[in-house]
């Protein structure tokens, strides 16, 4: 653990000081809950949002990396029909701390216009949730998501501001929850689709 931490340390300071554009950025998440078990559900989408802050370095003509921190919100809406006349709806929502870091691939055009594709690990901490009671009472729900980021946008510099769209996709490497019922052999899991579009703002520091 005192290695691991070192090295975090050591990474922050290459990070701050070969930064060179410092930004933010805010939209929509779009996510989507995925229930596998016995029951017949009808699920929706839940639209949510996505801030985030962070620092673009190492920047080189045709790529440059990416760390960012942020809050997403995930999701859903749901009726599940039990076979009868019985229906139970539901939104349950779950708010991350998500820290991401990614290399950007980009190809500029005229020095002001700059598409790009990224890609990149990230983890995702859980810091609230609703409507997951039933979950909760298992302990099978999962505070912790490990994934990547896939995405890509557009950027134009205006001096040293820097504006920018983009899009991207969440691909879960770990279940929002899953869970077997030893007294009744009943299981299931819980998987989530999410996908963001944000504008950025950025600062060029050098």
């Amino acid at each position: 653990m005192k290695k691991i931490g070192l090295l975090l340390i050591g990474l922050t300071f290459a990070i701050l000081l070969n930064g060179q554009t410092i930004k933010i950025q805010g939209g929509t998440s779009i996510s989507k809950l995925d229930w596998q078990n016995a029951n017949q559900q009808d699920n929706k989408k839940l639209i949510g949002h996505a801030v985030f802050a962070g620092l673009d370095y190492f920047d080189k003509q045709y790529f440059n990396l990416s760390s960012n921190i942020g809050l997403i919100r995930k999701g859903g809406e749901y009726d599940i029909n039990f076979g009868s006349d019985e229906v139970a709806s539901g939104k349950p929502i779950l708010d991350y701390l998500s820290i991401n870091t990614t290399i950007d691939f980009k190809y500029s055009i005229k020095e002001k216009f700059a598409p790009f594709i990224s890609m990149g690990p990230r983890v995702d901490f859980l810091v609230d949730r609703r409507d997951f009671y039933a979950l909760e009472g298992l302990g099978q729900l999962k505070d912790t998501s490990f994934g990547l980021i896939l995405g890509g946008g557009l950027r134009y510099d205006i001096s040293n501001l820097q504006f920018g769209l983009r899009a991207d996709y969440y691909l879960d490497f770990t279940k929002v929850a899953d869970w077997t019922i030893e007294s009744t052999g009943n299981s299931g899991e819980v998987s989530v689709n999410t996908f963001t579009i944000n504008l950025t703002i950025g600062y060029k520091l050098k």
